[in-house]
């Protein structure tokens, strides 16, 4: 159980790499899918190994709602970018590689020194639950394009759902279930913005935002 909770979780890691290297806007919002029920599943593998009903809620939720009716949104909302190719960066790719690199030694630096108890998972996913925590803020300051942003944001929540399965093995059912409508929520207002600035600007690069002013 051990080995197939550690290798989800690698995979969520690596996931979060995917979102900040990917070209196209649209292979950001599958990636996040993918992360997402990658996620599910490992709440899911956990609920299997300690049979904790609220694991099984958990995955289930992660998959149907992140994993699924999210990126379905964006997509609606984003269908005008959806396939296009972002052109500006705020950070180049090798650039962002390396930093996030860099932040991936300091999530697994500061799960070291942190007070762990071990429960259903090992201190060495929490280090991987920080770093997705870590390149997914970073995706959203790299990145230029709204769409991207927001994806970036998305999965910076996903790595404190990990962060909360490594603490607390579950965070609790009602607690999930208001997390995930409050996200829900903020897709939706965030999905229509995205929409306005394109019909606004012709673009979601944020950046453009700029010739509004005044």
């Amino acid at each position: 159980m051990d080995l197939i909770a550690t290798t989800l979780a690698t995979l969520v890691l690596l996931s979060a790499f995917w979102l900040l290297i990917a070209r196209r806007v649209g292979a950001t919002v599958n990636g996040y899918a993918a992360q997402s029920i990658v996620l599910g599943g490992l709440a899911i593998a956990l609920f299997a190994g300690s049979g904790q009903t609220d694991l099984l809620a958990l995955g289930l939720l992660a998959i149907l709602i992140k994993g699924l009716l999210i990126p379905a949104v964006i997509e609606r909302q984003a269908r005008p970018v959806y396939g296009l190719r972002e052109l500006q960066y705020q950070v180049g790719f090798p650039t962002a590689l390396l930093l996030g690199a860099g932040l991936t030694l300091i999530a697994f630096v500061a799960a070291g020194r942190l007070p762990f108890h071990p429960g259903l998972l090992s201190e060495p996913v929490l280090g991987m639950a920080i770093a997705v925590t870590l390149l997914g803020l970073f995706t959203t300051m790299a990145r230029r394009d709204a769409v991207v942003q927001l994806t970036g944001l998305l999965a910076a929540e996903n790595g404190l759902i990990l962060v909360g399965l490594v603490i607390s093995s579950g965070l609790g059912l009602l607690i999930e279930l208001s997390l995930f409508l409050d996200v829900l929520i903020g897709v939706a207002v965030m999905s229509f913005l995205i929409t306005r600035i394109h019909e606004t600007v012709a673009s979601t690069d944020t950046s453009e935002l700029r010739r509004l002013r005044g």
